[in-house]
C-alpha cells in the first residue's frame, strides 16, 4: 500500500508542476499583432481609426458603416 501511495503522490506532483509551467508559459506569449488597417473607434462608433500594425494613430475617418445608416 505504501509503493501505491508513493506513485499516486508522485504523479500528482508532476501533474501539477506540468500545470504550473503551462500556465505561466501561456501568460507570457503576446497576442497576435493587430494588422495594419483602418478599424471602428471604441469610442465614437461613426468614425474608423487607423492602426499602423504597432500602434494606434491619430488618423480618422467617418465610419463607411455608420454613412449607409
Amino acid at each position: 500500500m505504501g509503493v501505491l501511495v508513493t506513485v499516486i503522490v508522485v504523479v500528482v506532483v508532476v501533474v501539477a508542476v506540468g500545470v504550473v509551467f503551462a500556465l505561466v508559459r501561456a501568460s507570457r506569449e503576446k497576442p497576435p499583432p493587430i494588422p495594419e488597417g483602418w478599424y471602428p473607434d471604441l469610442h465614437d462608433p461613426s468614425i474608423e481609426r487607423f492602426h499602423d500594425g504597432s500602434a494606434w494613430t491619430e488618423q480618422t475617418r467617418p465610419n463607411p458603416e455608420e454613412l449607409d445608416r
